[in-house]
């Protein structure tokens, strides 16, 4: 995303230049916004009358509510704050495809071409000086003008109502997840939960509208309710089979780093499994060999190394073009201003382990209140300070040795741990901004305030005697 719009222009760090703000929400957003809202509203009513009980309705509404608020909300920010974003990337390269097909049928073959050749294709029909040149060429953002191109149809192909839609699949992906959580905990502090979960203001505005992150975390989502389908519940399906290998292909083309995290998640719970099987000290200590073994195996495999220096280069670019701006029109932008140091990244596995500590805390706990210098990284600095205070609340309640016992002892909560601790960290160690941290960790919030819930609901409760002594119905 680019500095905020100052009605003259906008710099793209890609083509080192600068271009006019782009009008992409226009009259008709508006007047096919509440035709659509009023048709989403009563299909999500109709599924609400499937849920058992009255309070899951509840927090199934206010969450679809939520996230269409964000979307909307999102949308006119990057409209008429910023002027540019990188929803208006894809939604421009997603109209490029249309065009295209509108012009001959025979270019519906644009949906499956690499980056290579749709920026070859996109440099015959605008020539050089086209403002998508770069961007159209990074695979992820490819895939997700691809996805917007698709979505268009049932938008008529309008800025406004494709993020809705955006939003409503991140919603019913998020759904699934605390439907998860929720069953794991076997309805135990359910609104706690929900609050944590559905409503955090991070998670419903930044994982709203045309994102990666909305494709991601929506993806996430069913892949987790999918999974605990079939390992837990013991119910295989077909149709769950391909609808998540469909969402695991689209996560590796947006966020592959997303996919690599969550095995090395699972695997580290399978690990742990395993491990308590033995009783001998030597075997259990070839099995950790094993296990780090195979996890630097999976690394060199996947390259994790390349996909952390891409995440790190995206994030650079980004501070860049905030500082352009800011030379240019002498105004002062909160993501360039006040952020993390920008440096060369050592994207080894040393390097990971020597920066891991403070790239975990500026992710989970940044921006602090007095680095906030505009209202929205303000609250975002609310919400960090929170999870800090019942983060500590938690480790002084319990005490450390206490909490960490009631973390490996249930795997669900150790998952949860593993996975959330790895987000931050590649995170933490690629992003430079506090604009771009809070829009990235809203992958982890949701795991990990599953976490903090799972653990405050194994500290005792004070019971009031006079309930045990009241006589029970027969």
């Amino acid at each position: 995303m680019a500095g905020p719009a100052t009605g003259l222009f906008f710099y793209s760090p890609k083509n080192k230049r600068f271009f006019r703000p782009m009008q992409h929400i226009t009259i008709y957003d508006f007047l096919l916004l509440p035709v659509y809202l009023y048709i989403f509203y009563i299909i999500i009513k109709r599924r609400s009358f499937k849920l058992e009980d009255g309070e899951l309705r509840k927090y199934f509404m206010m969450a679809f509510l939520l996230r269409m608020f964000g979307s909307i909300g999102y949308s006119l920010m990057v409209q008429y704050y910023y002027g540019y974003g990188d929803s208006f990337t894809y939604y421009s390269g997603g109209n490029f495809i249309i065009d295209q097909v509108q012009r001959d049928i025979g270019n519906i073959d644009h949906l499956w071409f690499s980056s290579e050749d749709l920026q070859r294709a996109y440099t015959i029909q605008e020539g050089d000086s086209g403002w998508l040149n770069g961007y159209i060429s990074i695979p992820s953002s490819v895939a997700m003008m691809k996805i917007s191109a698709i979505v268009s149809i049932l938008s008529f192909n309008k800025f406004l109502i494709t993020s809705i839609l955006f939003g409503l699949f991140s919603f019913a992906g998020q759904w699934k997840l605390f439907r998860v959580f929720d069953n794991i905990n076997k309805g135990k502090n359910r609104k706690l939960l929900a609050w944590a979960v559905l409503y955090t203001p991070s998670i419903w505005f930044w994982g709203s509208g045309l994102m990666k992150e909305a494709i991601c975390l929506g993806g996430l989502g069913f892949i987790c309710h999918i999974l605990y389908k079939i390992f837990i519940r013991k119910k295989v399906s077909l149709r769950d089979l391909l609808v998540m290998a469909i969402l695991v292909y689209i996560i590796g083309l947006i966020k592959s780093y997303i996919l690599i995290i969550f095995a090395v998640s699972l695997l580290s719970i399978f690990f742990f499994k395993m491990l308590s099987i033995f009783k001998n000290v030597a075997i259990k200590a070839l099995a950790v060999l094993a296990f780090l073994f195979s996890t630097l195996v999976l690394a060199f495999v996947t390259n994790i190394a390349e996909q952390i220096q891409i995440l790190a280069e995206e994030s650079k670019a980004q501070v860049d073009t905030y500082q352009r701006n800011y030379e240019v029109v002498n105004q002062e932008d909160e993501n360039s201003e006040a952020g993390v140091s920008s440096k060369e990244i050592d994207a080894s596995i040393p390097g990971l382990i020597l920066h891991s500590p403070v790239a975990i805390f500026n992710c989970l706990f940044r921006p602090f209140i007095w680095e906030s210098r505009k209202i929205i990284i303000f609250l975002t600095s609310l919400e960090s300070m929170t999870l800090l205070f019942c983060t500590l609340y938690l480790l002084v309640r319990l005490r450390i040795f206490r909490f960490f016992k009631v973390v490996f002892s249930n795997e669900y909560i150790l998952f949860s741990l593993i996975i959330s601790l790895l987000f931050a960290l590649i995170i933490g160690f690629t992003t430079y901004n506090f604009g771009a941290i809070v829009r990235y960790k809203i992958m982890l919030l949701p795991f990990y305030y599953f976490m903090l819930v799972s653990i405050y609901n194994t500290i005792p409760r004070k019971i009031n005697p006079a309930i045990i002594d009241r006589p029970q119905p027969v």
